[in-house]
């Protein structure tokens, strides 16, 4: 097998307490809506004074921040993207269609000269030039539809040279409802093309999901180089969760924590690390939440806001360990923001003129660095759930057929277990750790090792596991 296609990736108001240190972003970028008209607001992240009405944009809007201009993804009923430059003004330096009743959802940077948009009326990828705004082609997602031949594209993230798609699927005919399945589909940038998920498959495969419906954008765990993306699935049911993917051997390693354990429906969460991470979610009575949750655990762990109503829009997390959060209401808007760590509310809420929806920072987002392949044709990918309290999963490949040695080694170097000794084929292959030695008798907590050797050097992954 080659190593192209085996290792492609090894792999992201008032003020109630002083503000932190200054970190290397700056601004806060507030989209505002009260559903009838669209506007833009900063808030300073030293002094956390709003500045609301910089720029008119579409009731329904999303942005990305891009190399220090924002890109506006106007949607339903405009089908445009707006440029605006905050260096001059806030004005829009660009404006271009992305096709009549196309209702694009998000935009993903490849180079300085290309982009990708997704459309949600329609079944091919658009791809454009974001400094001229010129159509430079289309990628064709139509066979990844349901029935009614639309496949709901919506969010992406580029890791690397590979863009990840979501595609919800969803029966028009039936409320937009889930249909069978739902995918995340991969592009590969350099040639425009879609990568096979599954060659062992016919045709050409997409990455299926345990859950269905995903509604939220994508984040990267830089420790395990997973990807993670929110399901809801049927609204009012609790039968999703937040989903990890496996970027490099391109399959879903199941939900993180599941909508049961959250306490409602994933409108939106915010990736920490596996100890501490957060999510809006809407209880039974559609109320919406900030809840804290560990992977670790599978467990909430508190909850940081509860307003009441269905109130809450969005929330991100800056380099100062700050959560903003846009609070959408018409009685109380403003957003509003907490000490990551302690769940502490630090001001808010901050006038942003309409109401806010939803909230970048000047960094680049949506893309992701790949890390360079293995050397001499082994690839130990990162395991999972990490730390562990009852078993961990992970995946070994080798480029050609041959010995393949797994085991795991405590902090000493003494040997605990031996996973696997024996030939191999060429290709990946998934193990399990079910936290137990050679005897059988589960382990103490602390750190251990994960070790693979073929011909040449080992590959070793740092696991912790809980007691």
């Amino acid at each position: 097998m080659h190593r192209a296609r085996l290792l492609p990736l090894l792999m992201t108001a008032s003020a109630l307490a002083a503000p932190p240190a200054i970190g290397a972003q700056s601004t806060a970028y507030v989209v505002t809506t009260d559903f009838a008209t669209g506007s833009l607001a900063t808030i300073d992240l030293d002094t956390r004074a709003a500045t609301p009405n910089l720029a008119s944009v579409h009731s329904d809007a999303r942005a990305r921040w891009h190399d220090g201009l924002l890109y506006v993804v106007n949607r339903f009923g405009q089908d445009n993207v707006q440029v605006i430059d905050p260096a001059q003004g806030f004005a829009t330096v660009q404006q271009f269609s992305t096709g009549a009743g196309s209702n694009p959802h998000d935009i993903a940077f490849i180079s300085p000269a290309k982009a990708y948009v997704t459309r949600y009326e329609l079944a091919d990828l658009l791809i454009v030039n974001p400094q001229t705004g010129a159509a430079l082609g289309t990628i064709p997602l139509g066979a990844f539809a349901d029935a009614d031949g639309i496949p709901e594209m919506d969010q992406m993230i580029r890791v690397g040279s590979r863009v990840f798609v979501s595609v919800q699927r969803l029966d028009r005919n039936a409320g937009f409802t889930p249909a069978d399945s739902s995918l995340i589909v991969v592009i590969d940038s350099d040639t425009d093309t879609v990568v096979d998920a599954n060659p062992a498959q016919a045709g050409t495969q997409a990455i299926r999901l345990t859950g269905t419906q995903p509604f939220t954008g994508f984040a990267f765990d830089q420790t395990t180089s997973r990807l993670l993306i929110g399901c809801v699935g049927f609204f009012g049911a609790l039968d999703g969760g937040i989903e990890r993917i496996d970027p490099v051997y391109l399959k879903s390693d199941g939900f993180a924590i599941t909508e049961a354990a959250l306490g409602g429906d994933v409108n939106h969460f915010v990736w920490g690390d596996a100890g501490r991470s957060w999510a809006i979610v809407s209880d039974a009575s559609f109320n919406t939440l900030l809840v804290a949750w560990s992977e670790a655990t599978g467990a909430l762990t508190d909850t940081v806001f509860a307003p009441g109503g269905f109130s809450l829009a969005d929330a991100a997390l800056n380099d100062r360990g700050e959560l903003y959060v846009a609070k959408n209401d018409f009685v109380s808007p403003g957003v509003w923001v907490f000490d990551a760590a302690s769940g502490s509310a630090l001001a808010g809420p901050l006038d942003t003129g309409l109401p806010p929806f939803q909230i970048v920072f000047d960094e680049n987002t949506g893309s992701v660095a790949s890390v360079p392949p293995a050397d001499e044709g082994l690839a130990l990918a990162p395991a999972w759930p990490n730390p562990a309290s009852s078993a961990v999963r992970f995946t070994v490949a080798l480029e050609r057929a041959g010995a393949l040695d797994v085991r795991v080694y405590d902090v000493s170097g003494r040997r605990v277990r031996t996973l696997f000794a024996g030939d191999a084929a060429a290709g990946p292959r998934e193990l399990i750790w079910n936290l137990r030695d050679q005897a059988g008798a589960r382990v103490r907590a602390g750190v251990y090792w994960l070790s693979a050797r073929a011909d040449g050097p080992a590959r070793s992954r740092r696991v912790v596991v809980l007691p």
